[in-house]
């Protein structure tokens, strides 16, 4: 493997130290936590309909082991919104909503310490399959990057797609499989634990469950020769362990003298290597297996999002489906999207930011460079190249105003790694050449624009963004405002009507905004219209969410029922109201965009 091959450019012979690394790994983790978890409720603010769907949902589980349609401990998918969702995210929030109860905090706590934990674990994954110093320079280069950073600050299941989809091939290496060139004869209940691990993250975000088998497809097509050692055996002479490997631990296979002459520890290897390959395939197919026969059997409830963005019509034939799947899927290697504009959904993505930052560019071609001349001869940069040509695999079949940047997040871990390989290479070239005058210019003309660009970002996403009228909106921070002021009231009104102008299933984050007893949801009347492909909610107990043209029987009905009624109106400014307004929230501009109306009728 390159960090045991003194002479390749990748190998590790940065920090020395085991310790050393681990500091400067430590010291990087701080930096990406600095930049992920302080400030959760204000960057961005409010709370997006996505983060509100998974907090209620968890809410809900956690209060009365159903979620919001009463369906028990959902494994699967959960019906929300008029789609079915992944339900691992509304799973890890459980126990901090636990701990800290619903809010915005809880909601967003677990993405940000994912993003945390992401950057640990591709150090691993990417130390051991290149050694330390690419590893640190991974982390370095993911605790800074903008994308990954954006992702983790938001509570949408998708936040926990680098770590989902980069978990597995640690897991791999780890258990001492391909590409893992480890002599050491794989271990049972590491081997199980990979497998378990393989299957298990794809009950998460829908992209985690096409590039993860698509990514393990490719890494078996491109290191099959060693999957065919493995299976005809290997062994390494007893007293040969590696430092920290404990002496004698029990293995899949013990030697024994076999009556024919043949070796024990090659006979011992072989039937290791088919019981690891063996068990891993098992536990896969055990976590794996259910979710792939809930696709199969219930397309149309499991996949239904999928269907509902597909990127053709019913009605094209197989040639046009497979240009709009190759068109889509080259677009991601080109600039506009990398590099220039990203994903156009303004209110979860910074405008005029591209999915990776430009100083990652000369990084990229450095590493491509590398990993194709070491092809033939290393099966880590084999399966690092296939890792970056299927980065956008689960973003080629669905339809968005643009790429897709959630869906392309399974493969951003592989940009980052190659970016690594190119740093660490690029340096290790110029060092190993005796050009240190060279590789201190080129720090300084790398570095300047890396520190620059990485600060014209953090400065707006921190300070600016949160006042842009489209983020503001997008994440309901008006409405949000109003729930704080309406809580303690809420028990003393009879009747609570909210329009659906310019928001987004505003039902949901009123719930998370109140933190409604859940207990309360399932017993008071709700009340559902047909929206589309989409459920629209327009009645939980007293509140309504009524659209303009809806409004004028609601209203008529409390004025002839006969009752002295106390009903709170949250209206437009433009829309025509009754009395005078208890409230009004302003926005960062200063325009009022939503008020309060407090009547008797």
């Amino acid at each position: 493997m390159f960090a045991d091959d003194a002479r390749d450019p990748l190998s590790d012979d940065g920090p020395r130290s085991h310790g050393r690394a681990l500091t400067v790994l430590a010291v990087v983790a701080v930096i990406g936590a600095a930049l992920r978890l302080p400030g959760l409720t204000s960057a961005p603010p409010g709370l997006n309909q996505d983060e509100a769907c998974n907090a209620w949902n968890a809410w809900c589980l956690l209060k009365t082991g159903r979620d919001q349609w009463g369906e028990p401990w959902p494994v699967f998918c959960m019906r929300a919104m008029g789609e079915y969702r992944s339900t691992l995210y509304a799973y890890v929030l459980i126990p901090f909503q636990a701990v800290g109860g619903l809010n915005v905090w809880t909601t967003r706590l677990p993405a940000a310490l994912a993003g945390v934990a992401t950057i640990v674990v591709l150090y691993a994954l990417a130390a051991r399959l290149f050694g330390r110093g690419v590893g640190l320079a991974t982390a370095a280069l993911l605790a800074i990057n903008p994308t990954h950073i954006q992702m983790s600050r938001w509570g949408h299941e998708g936040s926990l797609t680098p770590l989902l989809s980069a978990l597995p091939l640690l897991a791999l290496v780890w258990a001492g499989l391909p590409p893992s060139e480890s002599q050491s004869p794989p271990r049972a209940w590491r081997t199980a634990l990979a497998g378990l691990v393989a299957g298990l993250v794809c009950y998460g975000y829908p992209a985690v469950r096409l590039f993860v088998p698509a990514l393990f497809a490719g890494l078996v097509l491109v290191t099959g020769r060693q999957w065919r050692t493995l299976l005809r055996g290997r062994s390494r002479p007893r007293g040969t362990e590696r430092e920290g490997e404990p002496p004698g631990e029990p293995r899949l296979g013990r030697s024994h003298a076999l009556p024919s002459g043949r070796s024990a520890d090659a006979h011992s290897a072989t039937r290791c290597g088919a019981v690891a390959v063996g068990i891993w395939l098992v536990t896969f197919v055990a976590a794996f297996g259910p979710l792939a026969y809930k696709h199969i059997t219930e397309p149309e409830r499991i996949g239904r999002r999928g269907w509902m963005t597909r990127l053709w019509e019913p009605t094209d034939g197989a040639a046009t489906r497979v240009q709009r799947v190759v068109v889509r899927y080259a677009a991601h290697f080109g600039p506009h999207f990398l590099f220039i504009r990203g994903d156009v959904d303004e209110i979860a993505w910074s405008a005029g930011m591209g999915f990776m930052p430009w100083y990652s560019l000369p990084l990229l071609a450095v590493g491509l460079v590398v990993g194709v001349r070491r092809w033939r001869d290393s099966p880590a940069a084999r399966v690092l190249l296939v890792a970056v040509a299927l980065y956008p695999a689960a973003d080629c079949l669905n339809w968005h105003h643009s790429l897709h940047a959630l869906r392309s997040s399974a493969g951003l871990w592989a940009l980052v790694l190659l970016a690594a390989v190119g740093l660490t290479g690029a340096a290790r070239a110029l060092v190993r050449r005796g050009l240190l005058g060279w590789t201190t210019a080129a720090a300084a003309a790398w570095g300047g624009p890396a520190a620059w660009e990485t600060g014209a970002f953090l400065y707006p996403y921190f300070a600016a963004r949160p006042q842009q009228t489209t983020v503001y909106h997008g994440h309901h921070v008006d409405l949000m405002e109003v729930c704080a002021w309406l809580r303690p009231r809420v028990d003393a009104a009879d009747v609570i009507l909210c329009t659906e102008a310019d928001f987004n299933k505003p039902y949901l984050v009123v719930l998370v905004a109140l933190q409604y007893d859940p207990a309360r949801w399932f017993a008071e009347p709700r009340e559902y219209v047909p929206d589309g492909a989409w459920d629209r909610c327009v009645r939980v107990g007293k509140f309504r969410f009524l659209r303009a043209a809806e409004r004028a029987a609601p209203l008529a009905a409390l004025r002839d029922n006969g009752r002295d009624d106390r009903v709170f109106l949250i209206l437009r400014p433009r829309e025509h109201a009754l009395g005078t307004p208890v409230m009004e929230v302003a926005r960062p501009d200063g325009e009022v965009v939503l008020t309060v109306w407090e009547v008797s009728l």
